[in-house]
């Protein structure tokens, strides 16, 4: 791996994991049900897009099917707590 990318990786992981932080705070802290699941849902991607740096730098392509499934899930789990906040109204 080049040093261009251990160091672009190391900066990517200190921002997403500070918006992780963030979005943990704001999660707990957040006024109503819909911005604490939207703060949630931060949260789930942003420990995925960490994920993926990790893979990045192992250099692991096996881990990617991982991640694919994992984004597929988050987006389900999305539109399923729209669902709920909506309570079913489209």
């Amino acid at each position: 791996m080049s040093t261009l990318l251990s160091v672009l990786l190391a900066v990517s992981t200190v921002i997403v994991a500070a918006s992780m932080l963030v979005a943990a705070i704001r999660a707990v802290r957040g006024p109503g049900d819909a911005n604490r699941a939207v703060m949630a849902d931060l949260s789930y991607f942003c420990a995925l897009a960490l994920f993926v740096m990790f893979v990045i730098r192992e250099s692991s392509a096996v881990a990617l099917d991982v991640v694919m499934l994992g984004s597929l899930i988050g987006v389900l789990s999305t539109i399923a707590l729209a669902r709920l906040l909506s309570r079913g109204r489209r």
